[in-house]
């Protein structure tokens, strides 16, 4: 790491002097990601931004720093200044789109991504993408559009079809949303969300021992996850599967700790007659967040009545 911080200091002096020098800045970039110096990183960029205002890769460098930093909205915007001091800076597009649609702000990515599509030629990502906006913004038919586009591009794209399939099940056409998502199994089987969402498919097609190993692939691909083992507890829980709901409970807390696993947790073991640990769970859950404490009864609704139950509630929140 010192080595990169070095060679970032011998690159930085000439950032000054070379703004339209795009390798220098992908340098620049590689030695801030590997030695994680963001602040400095900030700092730097914002005073090359001041000397030169139109230096479209210092805007999409600083913003990455702020990705790193946690600041999503003043990234977007950077990345935003990016593109518009080079219009055609299709990096600087894609990292606004990404981080918009992971921000929820599926409208502000759809624009990113049509300019994209507008500027270069047809690609399969993009329109994928595209689908996957449109859906979130409840336009399932033009979702559905830009998926088939994308596959005409290239039939074996498995996020297209992912995002079909999602469509599909979107408008409750439980047969095509299996069809669909299974060929994005087929095409990548190594995305945790496509086989969760097959296994909602599944489930709402009354499949359920289907729905349950594709449950447990989602949670081998990605076990520090909580919403996978979430889904597959719940899964269990509400086929009456206690015993293995909770030997995955148990599991999933191992692997990845979260409010709603606690809950969960807590659920289960009362469920199934742990009372004194389902107590020291829910005391646990309760600790971590007790303005979630609602979850509790959607897994386990008799217990609003439970006198040991309400008096933790009335401690804790």
């Amino acid at each position: 790491m010192q080595d990169y911080l070095i060679q970032f200091a011998l690159l930085r002096e000439r950032a000054f002097r070379e703004p339209d020098n795009q390798a220098l800045f992908r340098n620049l970039l590689f030695c801030s990601e590997v030695s994680g110096n963001h602040l400095e990183c900030r700092e730097f960029y914002t005073a090359v931004i001041d000397r030169h205002p139109y230096c479209s890769y210092a805007w999409y460098n600083l913003g990455w720093a702020f990705v790193s930093l946690d600041e999503p909205g003043e990234a977007l915007e950077a990345f935003e200044y990016a593109y518009i001091t080079q219009p055609y800076f299709e990096e600087a597009y894609k990292a606004c789109a990404e981080l918009a649609a992971q921000q929820g702000f599926h409208r502000r990515a759809l624009q990113c991504y049509t300019e994209m599509n507008d500027h270069a030629e047809a690609d399969s990502q993009v329109l994928a993408r595209m689908g996957a906006c449109y859906l979130r913004l409840g336009d399932v038919r033009t979702a559905k559009k830009m998926c088939r586009l994308a596959l005409k591009l290239d039939p074996y794209h498995a996020e297209a079809c992912y995002h079909l399939g999602a469509c599909y099940l979107a408008e409750k056409d439980y047969r095509q949303a299996v069809r669909w998502l299974q060929e994005a199994v087929c095409n990548d089987g190594h995305q945790d969300a496509f086989h969760s969402l097959l296994a909602a498919a599944y489930n709402c097609f009354g499949q359920a021992q289907k729905a349950l190993q594709h449950l447990w692939k989602a949670v081998e691909i990605a076990p520090e996850t909580p919403a996978v083992w979430l889904q597959l507890a719940e899964h269990l829980l509400f086929s009456g599967n206690l015993r293995d709901a909770g030997e995955a409970l148990e599991q999933a807390l191992e692997n990845a700790h979260s409010t709603d696993l606690l809950y969960c947790a807590a659920a289960c073991q009362f469920l199934s007659g742990q009372r004194e640990q389902a107590v020291d769970t829910l005391r646990q859950a309760l600790l971590a967040d007790a303005n979630r404490h609602s979850d509790f009864f959607r897994w386990a609704p008799a217990l609003r009545s439970d006198a040991e139950v309400q008096g933790l509630l009335r401690i804790y929140t």
